[in-house]
């Protein structure tokens, strides 16, 4: 047992240790020791601080101790969470805010496949793109491996949602970066940042 654990990477084992529960440095550094892997509590406190800084684990303050735990990884495509965040917005709208959002975005003709991966039905308030533009769209699609029907429409928006645009594209970094710690939860602040 003691080979084959000191062959995998400490990451992972540190991974399988932490779990979605989470451990202090002092019981990972005990548990660790177990298996036969000794390291100095400063250097195994940098090693997971490093792996939060790479959002790996994510870290908690519970007096007197940190507490570190495996960060969720979101499997949800970019596709599906523009979708449902558009729903959010303004489900009969969905549509055409998420085929607007898309275009900002990926500055480009969007298909119905997309779409349809967005969990959203066909926008109203579109125009559909013909010729080498969306030629040019669809290869450059096929090259990242996103399957397209050669036969799949192609729309670019005919009404903006600029707003809602800034707003899912401010949810998208809060998320990403996961920075709901830095955002002030109060309704006057929020009505006085949307009137800027």
């Amino acid at each position: 047992m003691g080979k084959e654990i000191l062959d995998r990477p400490l990451k992972d084992i540190i991974i399988e240790i932490l779990g979605k529960d989470g451990r202090s440095i002092n019981s990972l550094s005990k548990e660790l020791e177990g298996k036969g892997i000794k390291k100095h509590r400063l250097i195994l406190t940098g090693y997971l601080q490093a792996m939060t800084d790479l959002g790996l684990l994510k870290e908690r303050i519970i007096k007197p101790a940190k507490v570190f735990s495996v960060r969720e990884r979101r499997e949800k495509s970019i596709y599906a969470i523009i979708g449902e965040k558009a729903k959010q917005i303004a489900e009969e709208e969905a549509s055409d805010i998420t085929l607007y959002i898309l275009y900002r975005l990926f500055k480009r003709p969007i298909f119905m496949r997309e779409l349809e991966k967005c969990g959203v039905g066909v926008p109203i308030n579109k125009e559909k793109v013909y010729g080498e533009e969306r030629k040019k769209a669809l290869n450059m699609l096929l090259e990242q491996g996103i399957n397209i029907p050669k036969n799949n429409s192609a729309y670019q928006p005919t009404k903006a949602y600029e707003e809602e645009y800034q707003h899912i594209l401010r949810d998208l970094v809060v998320e990403a970066y996961d920075l709901r710690g830095f955002i002030i939860q109060n309704e006057k602040y929020q009505m006085k940042l949307e009137s800027l």
